[in-house]
């Protein structure tokens, strides 16, 4: 997906309607869409918003706190598992089961190696 417009570009095309262009019009000028124009008009009015909305982080990691002090314990004690071992075992410990890709992803993220 796109990163978001420039704020300044945000301002200008709110500034150009304000002043009585019509929507259309400022859309052609500015070369964005028509649907953006009148989005960016929605949030300027009702939300008094005219800058983007910040982006999100995304989801929690699922392996986080005991679960990561659990798997922590686990591959201290014996890193020779593999992945599949290692989702196993923590499943057995924590009751928190995942895919072998997320093991990796939270070994990846612990200062261990």
């Amino acid at each position: 997906m796109p990163g978001a417009y420039s704020t300044d570009l945000r301002k200008r095309v709110l500034a150009a309607v304000e002043a009585g262009e019509g929507p259309d019009a400022v859309a052609a000028r500015f070369m964005v869409g028509r649907a953006t124009v009148y989005r960016w008009m929605t949030a300027a009015r009702g939300e008094g918003r005219r800058a983007p909305k910040p982006a999100s982080s995304g989801p929690k990691p699922v392996i986080r706190d005991s679960v990561e002090a659990a798997l922590v314990r686990m591959v201290t004690e014996s890193n020779h598992l593999t992945l599949s071992e290692c989702r196993d075992r923590l499943a057995e410990a924590t009751g928190v089961r995942v895919h072998p890709c997320t093991v990796s992803r939270a070994l990846r993220r612990l200062p261990w190696t």
